[in-house]
């Protein structure tokens, strides 16, 4: 039982110049640019045991109420992050929320402060 390891499968939901990194760092990454897409793969993953589901803050906004659904689930967690290219805005408080909820800690704000501090 010690070494038993349960792996977690996370996937990123979005345009592409925003997700194609996530590849890199072992997620899974599907492309979608309108809401029936993106609820596609929302049910696909959610059918095949994903713990985690970030969303770009782009997508969301094109999924408006449909999204409200799927993050008021417990699994998989729906996060949405920022979109690359844009200032973040509503992806990062999410992020931010959600680290903070997780951890206890507010890195983002922590990591802000380190780099006002070092000006």
């Amino acid at each position: 039982m010690g070494n038993e390891r349960i792996e977690q499968r996370v996937g990123v939901i979005g345009d592409w110049e925003s997700i194609a990194g996530f590849r890199a760092l072992g997620l899974s990454v599907a492309e979608a640019t309108t809401a029936d897409e993106a609820e596609e793969v929302l049910k696909t993953w959610a059918e095949e045991g994903y713990a985690v589901i970030f969303v770009t803050e782009i997508l969301a906004k094109v999924m408006g109420s449909r999204l409200k659904e799927w993050r008021l689930q417990y699994l998989p967690a729906v996060i949405m992050i920022p979109s690359a290219g844009l200032e973040p805005f509503l992806g990062r408080h999410q992020l931010r929320s959600t680290i903070q909820k997780a951890t206890g800690i507010d890195l983002i704000g922590q990591r802000e402060k380190t780099l006002r501090d070092s000006m």
